[in-house]
């Protein structure tokens, strides 16, 4: 400790002097030296001012010396600096090298001595040949003009981190601006001060002190007085004496008799100084006093925190301790909380449970341990000893709340106390640093590698893979890897441990040697060892030769001994030479034995160099030429450079252009040397070969928002590249050369070259080189891929809305941003965070038309990023009040914001009901938008990057692509931006390209879009303002289409094919005819040619009919596309195609042969058929046409168009409801008493419900029919239409099927096993609704949800094309036909054997059952031959006859069952007779039958008669039947 003592007291010393010769005072040193200590008591003529009659001033003279040993000029400067000139009128006091300037065969190079170095300007006018650190650098490029040389590093700072310093500011407050406040005023208000009081991002005031209050004395002067806590320094006491009421003590005081000049003012009390020794004692001894001098407040820095976190048993709920220990020991870490804070490692420290006695005992874990007080004090549980300074277990929770520290940090117990008589203190005074400047620190991390998982690679593979390490390494702004060593290799050793070797250029510290013993195989050198037989457990590791300091005394290590474990360790920083700390230290004597000789110590050096010439592995041959030139030079300019060079080895030759790695060994390497040496290897082999010269630093880039201008910089070049003027340039982005466009621009200067990129988008982003060629190449990089910010999304709810103007009515206003941002809503005085949520209360008082407005903005950006929120205050009644969308009248709006990942708003609107509905989305996914907003300023350098990123992006979005009519027409507009780019500046598009259009457009086509084109062509066909107000496309579907068109005209010459999910391209050539079947779909033929090559493009989009508008120039709206649409273009003129299109819709007629004409419909496209024509028509359309374009067919549902059907229909419609209603009529009137019996009763029940079944179809049919006729459908009403005529049909067939059931069962059994008439009757009614009912029902369950159900475009019945929902008609219909034909062969069976029916039957039964018979045979054969017809229709659907046959047959069913059903029936025949033949002569008596009371009486009989056991009554009833 006397070595460091006597430094500082002379740092004192000379301050001391040099404060006062700068005073003006004139003594010789001796005698000042003698004065202060204390040699001479007397002070007379100390420090006494006076003039001196000559001019005596200091001037400090530069001289610049040639010389070729620096070394001797050193040494001689050194050794006596002083010594006097020219009779002693001057006086040299010191002479030292400042500046070494030095030419390393390219350029000038001038170094600093040490302590010395050259200001931030030298270094950026002349260039830095070394890093700039801490505004200055050692090394420039040049000797500064004006003579100037390295200057004094004044007050050299330890590297620290990047950090923010507290700054503690003085403010002086004169009196008279208080105005009457008091001082007690000024302390009462900083004492309250809250703080921080944040400035900006970088500076806050933490905060505020009154230290020093001044005011008149007695005599005139000031009295300057220290407020608590502070006080004045000891010399400051001295220099202006201390205030009569104040004491001076404690080395300080509180009051002096002036305001020093210097400015100095109250110090806190805790880092005033003390005095200096007394002058009175001839043998000074330091002072002892106790005073701890705080160091300043810590520098806000990244720092490794230990959070103790304590968690209650309580919260556990069930989970024992070993599942949190368990859980805690699988952290997989770190864990980032943001971009200052992760979690590294979570530990279990301390478990605390009840004790025996009823108080806490505190258990650590393994690695913890309670310290030696802790132990002592809290007393240690019964079951744990107390070992090595610290205990395991103790028996409380330490109140202060410590808990179980890591074993490796507990300090010692301190030692008994057997010393009658203390010696004096050791002063404990700590000088506060000064604080740290704001740096960049190069952190040595320290990584320890177990053999074990090298998996197979030896310690060579480390030491190679680190020794290519070519950093440095960006982890993020602030941390970088700059590089990467192997310092320790530890190993099994002979005797069961370790041994721990040091790689080259590193050693074991003296100590360690010592400790640890040295290897068997190493020699104890030069106050180090290269090995021990052990790993330091304070995990010590191999140190740089450079920082290792001496060995206190001069000790032979002791016997050797062996340790083991392999180990590895590798360093991100290059290894730092720091200057050795002058150190005393006092260790017992280990013997005197002399150190052994020296050995020269060897020092490696790697190196590698790039040959622009083509690798080949025959280089790596000694014998090869270019090997031999290589190695010639290195060892020529090894010798001529370095001193003491030893040997040079070439490593090896590898790719990358060719890599040349070498080793250069040497005792070392003196200050410039190796720079010399590459500078002069590679001038040398520039002679021969052409060189890279691989820049050292990367690209300067500072990441842009979106959209923004960025300025590369490529360079400085260095001398040693030798470039004159002539020097080119070239940019590349990855490995694609960029070219200069209207975006991209370059430009040469003096010595660099500047890429400026206009604007910054994301296909800008990638790795950049620069290459600056002329004979030799200089290349420089970006540092990794560079890339734009995210851009910040400001979002607020409502954006805009009316409120009503009442006290208490509110509204809550959002203000949001992506993160990382944060907002402010102003004028709201609120926190910037990512959410803001304010809640506006309307006060009635303050009622305006102006518009409240609020800014929803980004903290960092405010101007850029910023939303805003109007609120109109209203007042009265309103239709529409909401608390979500505010109050409004009918067609009022409200506009809010999109979903978080979407830009844009949203409109929702006031309607007639009185609610609010979303009527507007105009939403556009941010990456969507992203890209709109680059292809306005496509170029030939973006255009790839940019189709890549939109088909990857349409493809990943496409489920909400799809559904969104503003994604769809704002990537069409994508397209036709990229379509004008393509075609204004004349780029080819080659096949990869065309790949991404077609797969994005793909997208576009699916079925899903379906509904999303419905809307865009429907609002472009209206002229909606939602489509030109946000995009310049009036018809997005017409422009879609012309943009591919457009693109596909200036495709590359060469022949491919393209096939993606949707779309199938095909481009190939011909020269006199071609011909060719696309998929199987479209066929083409091209019959003649004008005998030239030429090519054709053949595009097929299996889906565009959901795209297009089947929109013709007859405007008909019937009309379908029902063909693939197909794109054809050549190259050369074609006259004739033909094309043959297979019918996607066997139902459709009418086919029409067109193409999309974009004129049509003022600009919006539509089909036309100019020039094309029908020429044949088979399964397949064959259109022939003079022309090349986008082709398709259309076709109608309403093949036949023949007036003469519709009449039929609505004539046989109408007489077959009216005979229905007539059959109703007779039954009605004649039903008592033709139901006198179960059979009759049963067969004209059948009847009714057969008719009645009919007429409600008939009338459904109608309603549908003028459904399916209105000009705006209604699916749900046709829906339903459908349903009751399909239910209504099978109820119908269903019932003819219960006659038929019921004839079969009365002739195969007339008396025995006979049913009630209840049960035929609940059977009958189950069968003619029951089945229908299950039928209907379940069909229209399955094929309603997928939208199936109904017929498109045509009447309301059921669908056929997609889910064949009509079978579910057709198969019970026809079905029922042939069971009832099947039953009318069994009865005429037994009929004509004339038995059952014939022998035994009554006479009532046998004319019911024939009349049933009848009618079936009637009635089936009709039902069958129409609904046969029906069928007919489908198969052969242009046949007339069969349509017109169907037409009368189905619309005439109701006439016919009036016939073969009542009309046909003798009973009903005879009881009309007789109801009308007594018209007239009944009586009106009371027990006659015609009166209203007989009547019902007789109509709730529950027979139509009575079986009578006598003949007569038999035979009556069947009269009356």
């Amino acid at each position: 400790m006397a070595l460091p003592k006597a430094i500082g007291y002379m740092i004192i010393l000379l301050a001391i002097f040099y404060s006062l010769e700068h005073q003006g005072y004139r003594e010789p040193l001796n005698t000042f030296f003698k004065e202060l200590l204390g040699i001479k008591a007397s002070h007379s003529h100390a420090r006494e001012k006076r003039v001196s009659t000559i001019n005596t001033r200091e001037v400090i003279v530069q001289a610049v010396v040639d010389a070729s040993d620096l070394d001797q000029i050193r040494l001689l400067l050194s050794s006596d600096p002083v010594f006097s000139v020219l009779d002693g009128s001057v006086l040299i006091s010191s002479a030292e090298a400042t500046s070494v300037c030095s030419s390393n065969m390219t350029e000038y190079e001038c170094r600093c001595e040490d302590s010395l170095a050259w200001s931030y300007n030298n270094c950026i006018t002349y260039g830095a040949c070394d890093e700039i650190v801490g505004d200055t650098c050692n090394c420039i490029n040049a000797l500064p003009e004006d003579g100037q040389h390295c200057q004094p590093v004044t007050t050299p700072s330890p590297p620290s981190l990047n950090v923010v310093i507290d700054l503690v500011v003085d403010v002086r407050i004169p009196v008279s601006v208080l105005e009457g406040y008091s001082v007690s005023f000024i302390r009462t208000y900083l004492n309250s001060y809250p703080g921080p009081f944040i400035i900006n991002d970088f500076t806050q005031i933490i905060d505020l002190n009154l230290t020093t209050v001044c005011y008149p004395g007695l005599n005139g002067g000031l009295q300057c007085q220290c407020e608590e806590q502070f006080a004045w320094s000891c010399d400051t006491c001295i220099d202006h004496t201390v205030c009569s009421n104040t004491t001076f003590t404690n080395d300080s005081c509180s009051c002096i008799n002036a305001l020093p000049p210097g400015g100095e003012l109250c110090e806190p009390i805790t880092s005033v100084a003390p005095c200096s020794p007394s002058t009175n004692v001839t043998t000074p001894s330091p002072p002892s006093p106790n005073v701890t001098t705080p160091a300043p407040p810590s520098p806000n820095v990244v720092t490794d925190l230990v959070v103790d976190v304590r968690i209650p048993l309580s919260v556990l709920e069930g989970y024992d301790v070993s599942f949190i220990r368990t859980y805690l020991n699988s952290f997989p870490g770190p864990f980032i909380i943001n971009n200052f804070t992760q979690i590294i490692d979570l530990n279990l420290t301390t478990v605390c449970y009840p004790g025996l006695n009823g108080g806490l005992q505190c258990r650590c874990e393994e690695q913890f341990a309670w310290s030696c007080d802790t132990c002592i004090k809290h007393t240690v549980c019964s079951n744990t000893t107390f070992t090595n300074d610290s205990c395991g277990c103790i028996n409380a929770l330490p109140p202060g709340g410590e808990l179980c520290e890591p074993i490796t940090s507990i300090a010692p117990c301190p030692p008994p106390i057997n010393v009658t008589t203390p010696a004096p203190p050791t002063p404990n005074v700590t000088t506060p640093a000064p604080p740290a400047p704001n740096v960049v620190t190069d952190l040595v991390v320290d990584v320890r590698i177990p053999v074990s998982v090298l998996e197979g690679y030896g310690v060579s593979f480390i030491r190679t893979y680190l020794n290519s390490f070519l950093g440095p390494f960006i982890i993020n702004d602030f941390t970088q890897i700059i590089d990467l060593n192997l310092t320790t290799v530890c190993y099994p050793g002979l005797n069961g441990r370790l041994q721990c070797q040091c790689e080259e250029q590193f050693a074991w510290s003296c100590d360690t040697c010592i400790k640890h013993t040295v290897c068997s195989n190493t020699t104890f050198t030069n106050d180090s060892c290269g090995c021990v037989n052990a790993l330091p457990p304070g995990g010590e590791l191999c140190e740089p030769i450079t920082s290792i300091g001496s060995c206190p005394i001069s000790t032979p290590p002791p016997p050797p001994t062996t340790t083991t474990t392999p180990m590895t360790t590798t360093t991100t920083t290059p290894t730092p030479t720091p200057t050795p700390t002058p150190t005393t230290t006092t260790t017992p004597s280990i013997g005197t034995t002399p150190p052994p000789p020296p050995t020269t110590t060897t020092v490696v050096e790697k190196f590698r160099l790039i040959m622009n010439i083509k690798y080949s592995k025959e280089y790596n041959n000694p014998d090869n030429d270019v090997h031999q030139n290589v190695n010639e030079i290195i060892q020529a300019k090894c010798k001529e450079t370095i001193e003491t060079f030893k040997s040079a080895t070439i490593t090896s030759f590898t790719e990358g252009s060719t890599i040349v790695e070498y080793t250069v060994r040497a005792s070392s390497f003196g200050k410039g040397e190796l720079q010399a040496l590459e500078s002069g290897i590679f001038t040398d082999l520039a002679n021969t070969y052409s060189m890279i010269y691989q820049s050292s630093t990367f690209i300067p880039f500072q990441s842009p928002f979106l959209g923004e201008k960025v300025i590369l910089t490529c360079g400085p070049i260095p001398l040693v590249v030798g470039f004159t003027d002539r020097w080119t340039i070239e940019w590349k982005i990855g490995d694609k050369m960029i070219l200069a466009d209207s975006v991209h621009k370059i430009a040469k200067n003096k010595n660099s070259s500047t890429l400026t990129i206009e604007r910054f988008f994301i296909t800008d982003q990638g790795k950049y080189t620069c290459l600056l060629k002329e004979g030799n190449v200089f290349r420089q990089t970006s540092n990794g891929v560079l890339s734009v910010k995210e851009t910040p999304l400001v979002q607020v709810d409502p954006m805009k809305q009316k409120v009503k103007c009442e006290d208490g009515n509110s509204v809550v206003l959002a203000c949001t941003v992506n993160s990382p941002y944060k907002v402010k809503l102003l004028p709201v005085v609120l926190e910037p965070a990512n959410s803001i949520s304010h809640t506006y209360v309307a006060d009635s008082t303050k009622c305006s038309p102006t518009p409240v407005v609020f800014t929803c903005q980004e903290e960092t950006s405010p101007n850029l990023f910023q939303e805003k929120i109007s609120l109109e205050l209203v007042r009265g009644s309103f239709l529409c009040d909401d608390p979500r969308f505010g109050v409004g009248n009918l067609d009022d709006t409200v506009e809010f914001s999109c979903e978080p990942d979407e830009v844009g708003q949203r409109i929702a609107a006031c309607l007639a009901n009185g609610s609010w509905a979303i009527v507007e989305i105009n939403c556009i996914l941010k990456p969507i938008k992203q890209l709109l907003d680059q292809s306005q300023f496509l170029t030939n350098n973006s255009l790839p990057e940019f189709l890549l990123e939109l088909s990857n992006v349409t493809i990943t979005l496409s489920a909400k692509v799809v559904v969104s009519p503003t994604n769809i027409n704002a990537i069409v507009e994508i397209l036709t931006n990229v379509a004008n780019t393509v075609t204004s500046s004349n780029i080819e598009i080659n096949k990869d390209l065309m790949t991404d259009v077609l797969k994005t457009a793909g997208v576009l086509t699916r079925d899903e879009a379906t509904n999303s084109w419905e809307t865009l062509n429907n609002k472009s066909a209206s002229n909606s303002s939602v489509i030109t107000s946000n995009f310049t496309n009036e018809s997005p579907s017409s422009s879609l289409l012309l943009s591919i068109e457009n693109i596909t005209s200036n495709l590359d010459k060469s022949s491919f094919n393209i096939e993606t999910t949707s779309i199938i391209l095909t481009k190939t050539t011909f020269t006199d005819s071609f011909t060719d079947d696309f998929n199987s779909s479209v066929g083409i033929d091209i019959p003649e040619s004008d005998g030239v090559n030429k090519s054709i493009t053949v595009i097929t989009f299996f889906s565009m009919e959901n795209v297009l508008p089947a929109r013709a120039v007859d405007n008909s709206t019937s009309n379908v596309i029902n063909g693939k649409v197909v794109l054809v273009q050549s190259t050369g003129n074609i006259t004739n195609i033909t094309i043959e299109f297979n019918i996607i819709n066997d139902s459709l007629k009418t086919p029409q042969c067109v193409f999309w004409n974009f004129d049509l419909f003022g600009g919006l496209g539509g089909w036309d058929d100019e020039g094309c024509e029908v020429s044949l028509v088979n399964e397949t359309v064959t259109c022939n046409c003079n022309h090349l374009t986008s082709f398709s067919i259309l076709m109608s549902p309403f093949g036949l168009d023949l007036p003469i059907l519709d009449y039929i229909t609505y004539i046989g419609v109408g007489i077959s409801m009216l005979s229905l209603v007539i059959c109703l009529i007779i039954e009605a009137i004649i039903w008592r008493k033709v139901c006198r019996n179960n059979t009759a009763f049963l067969r004209h029940v059948s009847i009714v419900n057969i008719a009645v079944s009919l007429l409600i179809a008939d009338i459904w049919f109608i309603i549908g029919a003028a459904i399916s006729d209105a000009e705006v459908k209604n699916p749900p009403a046709c829906t339903a239409a459908t349903f009751f005529i399909h239910f209504f049909y099978l109820a119908l067939f269903f019932w003819m099927l219960a006659s038929a059931l019921l004839l079969l069962y009365r002739t195969i059994s007339v008396f025995g096993g006979d049913l009630s008439k209840n049960a035929l009757l609940a059977i009958g009614f189950c069968l003619g609704y029951g089945a229908p009912l299950i039928i209907a029902v379940i069909t229209i369950a399955v094929t309603a949800p997928v939208e199936e159900y109904i017929r498109e475009n045509e009447a309301c019945w059921l669908n056929w094309h997609k889910s064949k929902a009509l079978l579910a008609f057709v198969i019970p219909a026809l079905l029922i036909v042939v069971i009832n034909l099947c039953i009318l062969i069994i009865v005429l069976y037994k009929m004509l054997r004339r038995r059952g029916v014939v022998d035994s039957a009554h006479p009532a039964e046998k004319n019911a059952l024939a009349v049933i018979a009848r009618t079936l045979a009637f009635l089936t054969p009709f039902f069958g031959l129409t609904w046969g017809l029906g069928v007919g229709t489908m198969i052969d659907p242009f046949n007339i006859g069969i349509h017109i046959a169907f037409a009368f047959f189905n619309s005439l069913q109701g006439f016919f069952i009036l016939v073969f059903g009542t009309l046909l029936d003798k009973k009903v025949w005879s009881e009309i007779g007789k109801m009308t033949s007594s018209i007239g002569t009944r009586s009106t008596s009371a027990g006659n039958s015609s009166s209203g009371q007989g009547f019902f009486r007789n109509w709730r009989r529950r027979d139509g008669y009575n079986i009578s056991s006598h003949d007569s009554g038999v035979s009556n009833s069947y009269v009356n039947t």
